[in-house]
């Protein structure tokens, strides 16, 4: 018997499946027709409880940074991505930074609030370091009640086998803008969110954002590796992400 996040799965993957006829991916390699150099990047991350969350908040991330796939030259399952959350409390910035900021959005609802304060004891260090650190007293399933998908969804092929290759910022780019930007919408559409935040540089989202936050609420956020302003600090969830979302 099919389950609700089965159900979500199965609605996601089948607009994959138009989104894959629509700019001739192969569905078996990722590979883009008609340029051999170009991969799908992969499906997005879904949280198991993320149906269950009593705010259902949904991560956009610019692009996907380092690429885990580019020695098999394949791309990301829904199952291979959850690989890259399931290793609490080891997480890279990014994923420490999407932890902390649902940890925040979620604490009163699922009654973290000591874990949030807890956690705040680091808040001079980055969050990554903040979040292995307090380890101890936090929930080890909090990504388990949110969702992220890329905004940028296709990559080089090769891509990350050097150190300087690990940043995602070469592969920022629109094969077909309007088809990418529908198939964000539709996809939203079907998770359903309560709260969406964009990470990353503003003005590349191509996505209508000021229509989006007719319908959700939404903040635009720095990357949560952004050091050079601050992106990287538990203080920056507070400051930044927390008032935009009407969140003290």
């Amino acid at each position: 018997m099919e389950t609700p996040f089965d159900d979500l799965k199965r609605r996601i993957k089948s607009l994959y499946d138009d989104f894959f006829v629509d700019m001739n991916i192969n569905p078996q390699t990722g590979i883009v027709g008609g340029r051999e150099y170009m991969r799908f990047n992969g499906f997005p991350y879904i949280g198991k409880k993320y149906l269950d969350a009593p705010v259902r908040v949904l991560f956009i991330p610019l692009d996907t940074g380092k690429d885990e796939c580019f020695e098999k030259n394949t791309y990301h399952s829904f199952d291979s991505r959850v690989g890259n959350v399931d290793v609490f409390p080891d997480y890279n910035p990014h994923i420490a930074g999407v932890y902390a900021t649902a940890l925040y959005i979620l604490k009163e609802r699922m009654g973290w609030e000591e874990a949030w304060r807890h956690l705040c004891l680091y808040n001079q260090c980055k969050t990554m370091t903040a979040v292995k650190l307090a380890s101890e007293g936090l929930p080890d399933d909090v990504m388990s009640y949110v969702a992220y998908e890329n905004r940028f969804r296709f990559v080089h092929v090769g891509r990350g086998s050097e150190k300087d290759e690990r940043k995602g910022d070469k592969d920022r780019f629109w094969i077909d803008a309007q088809c990418e930007s529908q198939m964000l919408w539709d996809e939203i559409e079907v998770f359903a969110p309560d709260i969406i935040i964009f990470q990353g540089k503003t003005g590349l989202w191509n996505c209508r954002v000021g229509d989006l936050k007719k319908r959700y609420r939404v903040a635009t956020a720095l990357h949560p590796s952004c050091w050079q302003r601050g992106g990287d600090r538990l203080q920056y969830i507070v400051d930044v992400i927390a008032p935009q979302l009407g969140l003290q």
